[in-house]
């Protein structure tokens, strides 16, 4: 017996009715965001020594040129870096330390070939491998020492295992100020200069004009004075502009919270979790933190991150949101994601120089500067993991 029309109708209704809602509401429900806040630390800069090293070795009177971009950006980068310093203490350095007794402004009207000669020192054939021992020697837990130098390593005619050594050396330095302070970071900058006179390597020698040259500074300290210093003052802010930027920071906890705890599942099966996250401490550039590619989740089927954006409200104990989509996120118990920087950034191998001959070709290069920064890496090498932030999910 065929059904009433008057009945059939509003069934059929019903049933699309809870079709479509059966459809809209496919994987929908509550979860919670539960986790133990790591709160910032802040820190006091009242008590940082600054220690400011300009190598005056011969490799370097070419860059004291009228018109040097060198002195501009040293003059820059020191003034502002002293105004949060308890003292600022200058230095020529080659085979020895040597201090200058001056004040700012004469040592940069100082950085000269004749004065660099007057300092004294072993200016012919300096070691890089003695400067920063040397650095480090002095380097306390307070103190933030900046070196500027070409980074050129003299290679003696039988190289055969110089680089190989060098390296190793470097790393051993850091090592052994890791074991003294596990909090130092390092910060090394390549630059630009107006390049006129003589550019020697080892034995080798040519005389140059009017062109330009890279020169490096590196910064040194706990990470907690460079975090600071890098907000206070940023490198990119740098007269003349850096170039490339390369940092090494210590492992540690990842200050975070998570604003919304409660979240509804839609029709998509998704929801985004924002986390506020202090990343300062890890040393690296804005481009390299905001990379999404420098995290990793641990459930990469279900979780991604989407975007990192940098907090520009003053005052915010955060300095970046991370945006979290979480597929599916009933099924996911933990969550924890890790930010990671790289052993060792493209641009170094790709500055780098291996011979110290053909120097038209590597104009823009500077010899043995990867097996300086590689020594870095090597010290810093378990800890290119920074850090991780760990949440838990739950069905409610």
């Amino acid at each position: 017996m065929c059904m009433d029309k008057k009945i059939f109708i509003p069934i059929t209704i019903l049933i699309v009715f809870v079709i479509i809602a059966i459809a809209t509401c496919s994987g929908s429900g509550k979860v919670v965001v539960d986790y133990v806040k790591v709160p910032p630390v802040k820190y006091s800069m009242n008590t940082m020594e600054l220690k400011v090293y300009v190598e005056n070795s011969g490799s370097m009177d070419a860059y004291m040129c009228p018109g040097s971009n060198l002195k501009d950006a040293v003059f820059d980068y020191v003034s502002d870096l002293r105004k949060y310093a308890h003292s600022c203490t200058l230095y020529y350095i080659n085979s020895q330390v040597i201090p200058y007794k001056g004040n700012l402004n004469s040592y940069i009207k100082d950085l000269d070939p004749v004065a660099f000669a007057k300092a004294g020192g072993d200016r012919g054939n300096t070691d890089l491998r003695k400067i920063l021992s040397d650095v480090m020697q002095v380097h306390k837990s307070n103190t933030v020492s900046v070196l500027v130098s070409d980074c050129i390593l003299d290679i003696p005619e039988s190289a055969t295992d110089f680089f190989g050594n060098c390296q190793v050396s470097i790393k051993n330095i850091f090592n052994e100020a890791l074991a003294k302070n596990p909090n130092l970071g390092v910060v090394i900058m390549k630059l630009q200069s107006k390049f006129d006179g003589y550019w020697y390597c080892g034995s080798n020698s040519e005389k140059l004009s009017n062109v330009k040259r890279p020169y490096y500074i590196w910064v040194i300290g706990d990470k907690k004075y460079l975090s600071e210093l890098n907000k206070k003052v940023p490198v990119t802010n740098i007269i003349g502009g850096i170039q490339e930027y390369c940092a090494y920071s210590g492992s540690m906890a990842i200050p975070f919270e998570i604003g919304k705890k409660k979240y509804v599942i839609n029709h998509t099966g998704k929801i985004t979790v924002q986390i506020l996250a202090d990343l300062n401490s890890s040393l690296q550039s804005e481009m390299l933190i905001r990379n999404i590619s420098q995290y990793k989740t641990s459930t990469p089927a279900q979780s991604y991150i989407i975007s990192v954006d940098k907090i520009t409200e003053k005052g915010s104990p955060y300095s970046y949101v991370l945006n979290v989509e979480i597929n599916n996120p009933s099924i996911i118990k933990t969550e924890t994601i890790t930010f990671s920087y790289p052993y060792l950034p493209s641009w170094v191998s790709e500055t780098n120089d291996s011979t110290g001959l053909d120097l038209k070709k590597n104009i823009h290069k500077t010899t043995g500067i990867m097996p300086l920064i590689k020594g870095v890496a090597e010290a810093y090498k378990s800890s290119i993991e920074f850090g991780s932030i760990t949440f838990n999910l739950k069905n409610k």
